[in-house]
């Protein structure tokens, strides 16, 4: 697993690699601006050129950067991801032509139009986590007075949002949790909530509650019938011609270790 990168380590590997390769500065200066986004650069010992650059919805943070530590072992190839809503890396791949890959929900990346071709990678399984103290056994349970704030990502610019929102309106719990519902930006925040105790429960993904796990409460699988499948994608821009440590990065991800990552992530 990638150990942690604090924010002094990664400002100097953010100027290192400016210095390296000009032409993508650009490129991490407008990560670096967008709120909430992330940006990881891996140092290895190639060239510039071979490289490889992802754009990834924030949700699934921590099963991207395995797959990027675990891509540079196995290849020794650099690799730099970063993280935002679906507007902000369809942004970067719109400005920037060596943004070649976004990984997310299809259902999302889709509709922009940006893409060639979709690999899957999983399935996102919606969950609802308690803060610590708390647990639920049923979805119901959230009309308790025990809860009173239950956060959830934004419901139209996420994917796990929408499922949240979904399943309480198939379920008929709509009307009696609409107060109680704190829409905040995504699954990222809600799990920041959560373990903060700043709200007594909160819809994310399985890999957000597994990320969280021992900070948090009670972890409850909602039923995949009460919002619609949600596919998690590699989408590969159109018109860009792969380079040899691009091509490695997409057959990579179609391997085995990438699957078993995935699926340690819950997904």
């Amino acid at each position: 697993m990638l150990n942690a990168v604090n924010h002094d380590e990664s400002t100097a590997d953010l100027n290192q690699y400016r210095a390296r390769r000009s032409s993508r500065r650009f490129f991490a200066r407008n990560l670096l601006g967008l709120a909430g986004m992330v940006t990881l650069l891996v140092a290895t010992p190639v060239s510039a050129a071979e490289s490889v650059l992802v754009a990834a919805m924030g949700g699934y943070r921590k099963p991207v950067l395995e797959l990027i530590e675990a891509f540079r072992k196995e290849t020794g190839v650099e690799a730099q991801a970063a993280f935002g809503h679906i507007k902000q890396i369809e942004t970067q791949a719109r400005q920037n032509r060596e943004v070649v890959f976004l990984i997310g929900d299809k259902s999302l990346l889709e509709p922009t139009g940006l893409f060639s071709n979709f690999d899957r990678l999983g399935t996102g399984r919606l969950v609802l986590v308690s803060s610590k103290g708390k647990s639920l056994s049923r979805l119901d349970e959230l009309k308790n007075t025990a809860f009173t704030r239950v956060a959830i990502p934004h419901r139209s610019r996420t994917v796990f949002g929408r499922a949240a929102d979904e399943c309480v309106k198939r379920l008929h719990l709509a009307d009696a949790l609409a107060p109680k519902l704190l829409e905040v930006e995504g699954v990222p925040q809600v799990g920041s909530y959560i373990t903060s105790g700043e709200v007594d429960a909160g819809f994310v993904n399985k890999t957000e509650a597994l990320a969280i796990a021992g900070r948090a409460g009670s972890v409850l699988e909602l039923p995949q019938s009460c919002y619609d499948p949600i596919e998690i994608s590699l989408g590969t821009v159109r018109d860009r011609s792969l380079t040899e440590a691009q091509s490695r990065f997409q057959a990579f991800m179609q391997g085995d270790t990438a699957r078993r990552i995935m699926t340690a992530n819950g997904l």
